[in-house]
Order: C-alpha cells, then structure tokens, then sequence
C-alpha cells in the first residue's frame, strides 16, 4: 500500500507543470493485524493528513488548421475584334446558282474550347462550326444578312460580329457590272443620197 501511494505522489509531481497545486485530506490507520490503510474519508482512531496533489488543466483546443486559398483562375482572355472581310457590303449576286462566300476575322484567333457560330438570317448554320469561311449556295432571291458569334465552352456569349447584308438578284439581260462602250448600242446610219438626174445627149 505504502509503494501505490509513493507511485501516486510521484505521478503528481511529475505532472505538476501542466497542472494546479491543490491539497487534500488522506486518513491513515493500520487495522489489527498491523497493515496500514488509507482512505479520503476518516476512520475511527485514523490519522489525518495533507497531500499536496495536483488538478490537471485542461489543455487549450488547438486552433483551428488554416485552409490553403486555392490559387486564382487564370484571367480570362478576350477577344478584340470579330469581323467580317467577305462579302463587300451590301453585295449583289444575279441568278439562283450564285455562290456567296463569307470570310471572318477575330483577334486574337479562335482560342482553345471556344466555338465560332454562323448565323444566316438569324437561323444557324449547322455545319460551319468554327469555319472562318462558308460558300452559301443556292440561296433564294432577296436580301440575306449573316452574323457570327464566338462563345466559350459553358456556351457563354463572348463576342458577336457587326451584321453584313448581301441581296440574290434576279439575272439581267445586260449584267450590270459588264456594261461598257462595246455594248451600247451602235448608231443608226444615215440613209444614202440620191443619184442626181443624167444630163440630156446631144443630138436629141
């Protein structure tokens, strides 16, 4: 009994520095048979004592980890410009066989996941997915306007192009853009003049 109470002090001791200094009542008593007894409460013909024990504190919560600020996106690049170079505007084509090619322009070029979108009369052209240039073919006859739009991979509007109109006219006997001197038409000529009379023989 005499060693457990010793091993008890001596771990009160050592954890003194991370602990409060209290004090404590024991009862100390040895029965008939000669063998000593402690006990927190008295007994008759104990003897009391102090133990100078200890409170263990309460160690402090540790503070919460510190998460890590995920590193910032990229800037988004941008597009300057998104423009058509064909046709001129307001172009005409004569007769239904016309073919009309349009060409576009953006700076900086189509960028990586980014998808160029042609519009003809506000109906999209299915396939002319990031083209720069499409031949329209047998287009009806009438004025036609084309758009085009740039829109990132969340389909994401990122630039639309200016409009540019063109016209499918009817073809024309004379085309007007080969008239020129050889074909007006050429004047009508003078009629020739009379013979004058022959002069009478002699003689007659």
């Amino acid at each position: 009994m005499k060693t457990r109470m010793l091993w008890l002090i001596c771990c009160m001791v050592a954890l003194s520095s991370q602990a409060q200094t209290t004090k404590r009542a024991l009862w100390v008593w040895k029965d008939a048979s000669g063998v000593t007894h402690y006990s927190d409460k008295p007994e008759p013909g104990a003897k009391r004592m102090e133990v100078v024990g200890t409170t263990p504190i309460a160690p402090s919560s540790p503070p919460p980890p510190v998460q890590a600020t995920p590193p910032a996106p990229p800037p988004q690049r941008e597009y300057a410009l998104l423009e058509f170079t064909a046709p001129d505007k307001d172009a005409s084509f004569f007769g239904p066989d016309s073919e009309v090619t349009v060409e576009l322009r953006s700076e900086p070029g189509l960028m990586g996941g980014d998808e160029l979108t042609l519009y003809l009369d506000g109906n999209r052209v299915e396939d002319s997915n990031n083209a720069f240039s499409y031949t329209f073919r047998k287009l009806a006859r009438g004025s036609h306007t084309v758009n085009a739009v740039i829109r990132d991979a969340d389909g994401v509007e990122k630039i639309r192009s200016m409009s540019r109109s063109f016209s499918i006219q009817q073809t024309t006997i004379n085309n007007p853009r080969n008239v020129g001197p050889s074909l007006k038409p050429k004047p009508t000529p003078l009629p020739a003049p009379a013979p004058a009379p022959k002069p009478p023989s002699p003689g007659k």
